[in-house]
């Protein structure tokens, strides 16, 4: 049982809830400095929490759908299917149970508004990223547009719309989450092209190199950075 406990952990990712975190801060922290919108603590945690479920149902569902190839990675072969903690059955039944309690909160704390939306972008972006027949994932460029634009983008409004009931977040502020996310992201892809190459995965880190992305991630780093000094001037 605490094996079983501890991949459901594993599942979850609970690491992984800091991205949604430090972009739904960034957001509301923007909202009251540029709009003077009036925040709410009480209500941010109930938008965290439904987003920080949203992303572990749906890391869940990814792990069930990598479990195959996650058996012959070196490192990934410990996740929690197909180290045997958790059966892929129960994986895939806790995945849609987190994902079901995350939109319960999101209609709870905002019936059908902005905040939904998000929830409905990132849920689908996802499902689309994972699952076939599109397996975003496994195409060049619309895996990293997928992985590292989209998802940031709505991560953040799920923060700014929770106090303003508009999508009109300053463009500098836009910028520099994107420039981070995809730069962060393209480096954390490359930790995976041999795997991916090895199992005839056609990525963007495969097709186009090492070399290549390290230039673009960086490149990405580099004009988030100067549009995060921009936006604080302009404060």
């Amino acid at each position: 049982m605490r094996d079983f406990l501890y991949g459901l952990s594993q599942l979850m990712r609970p690491l992984e809830w800091s991205k949604s975190f430090g972009n739904m801060a960034i957001a509301a922290i923007t909202a009251g400095l540029f709009l003077h919108a009036g925040l709410d603590p009480i209500r941010f945690l109930w938008g965290f929490a439904s987003i920080a479920l949203l992303w572990s149902g749906l890391y869940a569902l990814n792990d069930y759908t990598d479990r195959k190839a996650d058996a012959m990675h070196s490192v990934k072969k410990h996740r929690a299917i197909p180290s045997g903690k958790v059966s892929a059955k129960a994986a895939l039944a806790f995945s849609i149970l987190l994902i079901f309690i995350s939109l319960s909160i999101s209609w709870f704390i905002d019936r059908a508004g902005l905040f939904t939306i998000c929830i409905f972008a990132m849920l689908a972006n996802q499902l689309m990223y994972t699952l076939p027949p599109f397996s975003l994932k496994k195409r060049p460029v619309v895996d990293l547009v997928s992985g590292s634009l989209v998802n940031p983008i709505f991560r953040f409004y799920a923060g700014w719309v929770l106090f303003v009931p508009a999508f009109n977040a300053p463009l500098s502020v836009l910028v520099f989450i994107l420039g981070v996310q995809f730069g962060g992201f393209g480096l954390y892809r490359m930790s995976s092209k041999g795997h991916e190459k090895k199992i005839g995965l056609k990525s963007s880190v495969v097709l186009f190199g090492e070399k290549n992305m390290k230039r673009l991630a960086y490149a990405a780093l580099v004009i988030g950075a100067l549009f995060y000094i921009y936006a604080c001037l302009t404060v």
